[in-house]
């Protein structure tokens, strides 16, 4: 048998396809590391590897192509395999919008029928529409379908077929229809209906539903008639003669139902549906039931909300100070640059003593221990990201490549597709420029500016509330699509903007696998080996809790990624 490229061995940055136009990895979307998001020519892509033992190459092959025939709005698109000596892989669009796992967690007894409508009626259209064809999506899960605008968009649409089986490793096992559980698995159109079926049931009910039997569903729900509920409650039976034969009938029946049922005496009254219920903090992956801030408001609000006080931004060159004249400090500092331009407009922070690590048992095990951290000497950290526009003068000005923005815009986007070697450099310019001491933060300065004096999860708290990320489910525009601009979210109490999303963020430290033995009063953390920095603050890209103060994880120093950059200290002298 001829051997392909192990996916075991794939690497965050690596190029993999053509040459002379690669795919660059970003990160891998399973724990066996056969399916990637990556970029190339500035946009971003999944890619599906071929796994060997799974299935015939042929097989693989001719279903990807089969696939790249489906054109709809509620399926991201497919596109032609690629196939050398080397690599095999399918590739398909990256989908936006917040998964259907998430989404549904904002209604853990059930979402409200509209919404449920909203969601999944595009979805039957096209299902319906593609079955006709006799294609099969074939692995119909909470995370294989996204929200986008309100409206379900399925992803990763047949990208399995050509396996002798699909296991629990591959999709939520909850949603295996009869057929998975046989020997010699069958794929047929039957199997998606039976999928989105227990999809609705998640949905009108909660995803606690899944793990209760069909034949022990509740024998009336208060956002359905009894008429429609008993009808969805027989079509989401698991033989294959009670399947609905159409989806589009299924969401018919409960548009009918939405304003209207009948009571016990005969009268027309309105639906009502489900309260939601507020999260009570018992899952981390769950937002608080707010009503969301815009982004104005939000600005406008949080420093009365907080008690915070209003500093001025002054903005003035300063000389290297000794600690005893913190005080006398401007607050906001923009320094010039030789050349005109000027340096990151930075944050002052003041010394001070803090707890560092995972505070309330939600993070991993290189979190731990917490420990106390003495920062003696204030500093000025970035008040944003830097951006595009910043580090564009740098590159101009040295002769160097510019990164690519991947099609989302330059200027007061932060720049992306950087390496800390990248951002070391252009730290070591903007010294040289300004004749003072710039650099990356060490991790003590970067987890403590995040928290700004709060221990929870996030500087707002312990669960996720719009209005001051950018992350993969956090409410935003530019959720699992983008980077945002700069400031597009609220501040934190310290006056910094995006310390959790939008991009991670690289720091100087190099990386540690746990705290044991780490400095107890502010200092780069280095090792004898140092293979690996840090990176902070989460993405666009990641899960919120990626985003959480004490979160760090480890890159390659030469790696660069859309969902990377960084943000710089302004060194005081003691």
């Amino acid at each position: 048998m001829k051997q392909y490229y192990d996916p075991n061995n794939l690497r965050i940055g690596q190029h993999v396809g053509m040459e002379l136009d690669p795919y660059t990895l970003n990160y891998p979307l399973n724990e066996s590391k056969t399916a990637w998001v990556a970029d190339q020519g500035g946009r971003s892509f999944v890619l599906r590897f071929y796994e060997p033992q799974r299935g015939e190459l042929e097989d693989f092959l001719s279903n990807a192509r089969k696939y790249t025939q489906i054109k709809h709005s509620s399926i991201t698109p497919n596109y032609p395999p690629f196939y050398s000596n080397l690599w095999v892989f399918s590739c398909s669009a990256v989908c936006g919008g917040e998964r259907l796992f998430s989404f549904l967690g904002k209604y853990p007894d059930g979402a409200p029928l509209n919404i449920v409508l909203s969601v999944f009626d595009s979805m039957s259209k096209t299902l319906d529409q593609v079955h006709e064809r006799e294609l099969v999506h074939g692995m119909l899960d909470l995370n294989s379908v996204h929200v986008v605008n309100g409206s379900g968009v399925m992803t990763g649409f047949g990208a399995l077929n050509w396996m002798n089986k699909i296991t629990g490793q591959d999709m939520d096992a909850r949603f295996f229809p009869p057929e998975y559980k046989k020997r010699h698995q069958t794929l047929s159109p039957s199997i998606d209906r039976y999928m989105f079926m227990k999809l609705l049931l998640a949905a009108l009910l909660g995803e606690s539903i899944l793990d209760r039997a069909t034949n022990n569903l509740p024998k009336e729900i208060d956002s359905l008639s009894p008429d429609a509920w008993n009808k969805i409650k027989n079509w989401s039976r698991p033989a294959v003669r009670h399947r609905p034969k159409s989806l589009v009938e299924v969401m018919r029946i409960l548009r009918a139902d939405l304003y209207e049922s009948t009571t016990s005496n005969g009268t027309v009254r309105p639906k009502k549906s489900k309260p939601r219920k507020q999260n009570s903090g018992g899952s981390r992956w769950l937002k608080i039931g707010i009503p969301a801030l815009t982004l104005t408001s939000a600005a406008i609000a949080l420093p009365f909300i907080l008690g915070l006080v209003n500093f001025s931004d002054t903005e003035t060159d300063i000389p290297d100070v000794v600690e005893n004249d913190f005080q006398s400090l401007p607050q906001v500092l923009e320094e010039p640059l030789k050349d005109g331009g000027n340096a990151p407009k930075v944050e002052k922070i003041a010394p001070a003593i803090f707890e560092m690590g995972d505070l309330n048992g939600y993070g991993y095990e290189n979190e731990l221990p917490k420990h106390e951290v003495n920062i003696p000497t204030g500093f000025y950290l970035s008040k944003h990201e830097v951006t595009f526009a910043q580090y564009d003068r740098f590159a101009k000005a040295t002769g160097r490549a510019l990164p690519p923005d991947n099609g989302w815009g330059r200027n007061n986007r932060p720049v992306i597709n950087i390496s800390w070697y990248d951002a070391k450099a252009y730290a070591a310019w903007v010294s040289e420029q300004t004749g003072k001491s710039y650099r990356l933060p060490t991790e003590i300065e970067w987890e403590y500016s995040a928290r700004a004096g709060s221990k929870t999860a996030y500087w707002y708290g312990d669960n996720l509330q719009e209005g001051f990320s950018v992350c993969e489910s956090c409410g935003t525009q530019w959720d699992s699509v983008s980077s945002a601009p700069v400031g597009s979210q609220a501040s934190n109490p310290f006056g910094l903007f995006d310390m959790h999303g939008n991009v991670a963020e690289w720091v100087e430290d190099c990386y540690h696998a746990s705290y044991e033995g780490a400095p107890t009063t502010n200092s780069i953390w280095l090792s004898n080996q140092c293979e690996q920095r840090v990176l902070r603050g989460g993405s666009w890209f990641d899960e919120p809790t990626v985003g959480r103060s004490a979160t760090r994880y480890p890159a390659e120093p030469d790696m660069r990624a859309s969902n990377w950059g960084f943000r710089l200290v302004r060194v005081l002298k003691n």
